[in-house]
């Protein structure tokens, strides 16, 4: 009798204990190779923001910007995170395509050099390393060198090679090119090796933007919100946690050297936009940046490809800072 009575008192409990598990809903989200411009993604996995809001994520690497907007668009994937440059393009297809937010908000390279330059006019006649056409680096080429007064075609020439910073750099040692455009996490690594660093200005530029299919949020409002939550939790403790933020950098930089690393979070924490909101700059940029593309890009207005109504509903304040 005693054994029967505490086998039901356990299966009260287990069955008590079962259903105050939420459950777990399953998201795939597209990012990129090197995920820089995701890197909330893998905090919010590494730190349980998630599965705090009963989710499992699934994040997927994917090496273009095009193919992570096919896999969004087929639903292969359910967020696209840190992919700017394929965001316009694929309206132009007919994808209902919108960002629900923005953590980083720069342009995030430097140039990369073999002789030291005080100027970026002074990569007059030089050879340029540069990703695919319409690729992101390649992009912020066009509106660097212009806003610097240099002709993209009749000053310098302009080396398309595949691959990513590594690729670049990698030509940059051989003296196959003189100068390229680098991950700016990567800094410290380039003068390790003897190279120059250039710093440009400031460029604001909505570099990692969280997509989805407008008709996804439309039938899973309630779990991309969660996820949003979640991501912008993450950003918020990356500002405010270094000790607990080094883990998942080491992990993603793939290293054990400890400059690189401190310079890596000290460059995140600077530009981390913790609200998402952004800036109108930034998104005016990309959709100026797009138009070299495809001239049609340039016409289509920030309203139809952001929608910030789920940070308002999040109660997040456009104009709120998170102390740095």
């Amino acid at each position: 009798m005693k054994f029967a009575l505490a086998s039901v008192v356990f299966a009260l409990i287990l069955g008590f204990a079962v259903r105050s598990v939420p459950a777990q809903e399953k998201i795939r989200v597209a990012i990129p190779l090197f995920p820089t411009a995701a890197f909330p993604v893998l905090v919010a996995n590494d730190r349980g923001f998630f599965q705090k809001e009963g989710l499992t994520v699934e994040p997927i690497r994917i090496n273009s910007a095009p193919t992570t907007y096919q896999a969004l668009i087929s639903g292969d994937v359910h967020v696209a995170a840190g992919a700017p440059t394929g965001l316009l393009p694929s309206h132009l297809q007919g994808a209902d395509i919108v960002v629900l937010g923005s953590w980083d908000n720069l342009v995030p390279y430097v140039w990369v050099t073999r002789e030291k330059l005080s100027d970026i006019r002074e990569l007059r006649g030089k050879k340029v390393g540069v990703n695919r056409a319409g690729s992101k680096p390649w992009l912020i080429i066009q509106v660097l060198l212009q806003d610097a007064g240099l002709d993209p075609v009749k000053d310098l020439t302009l080396l398309q090679m595949g691959g990513g910073s590594q690729e670049r750099v990698s030509a940059l040692m051989r003296g196959g090119i003189d100068a390229t455009l680098a991950d700016a996490l990567l800094e410290p690594i380039m003068k390790k090796r003897g190279f120059f660093v250039l710093r440009g200005k400031p460029t604001p530029f909505m570099n990692a933007p969280i997509g989805v299919k407008r008709s996804y949020l439309a039938s899973q409002r309630s779990t991309v919100k969660k996820f949003v939550k979640a991501f912008a939790d993450a950003t918020r403790f990356i500002v405010e946690n270094r000790e607990g933020t080094m883990r998942p950098l080491i992990q993603m930089l793939n290293t054990d050297d400890t400059e690189v690393a401190d310079f890596a979070y000290q460059y995140l924490h600077a530009n981390a936009e913790a609200t998402l909101y952004p800036p109108d700059d930034a998104v005016k940029n990309l959709i100026r940046m797009s138009a070299y593309v495809d001239r049609k890009l340039g016409a289509i207005s920030a309203n139809r490809v952001v929608d910030l109504s789920i940070l308002d509903e999040l109660g997040t304040k456009r104009n709120q800072r998170v102390p740095k």
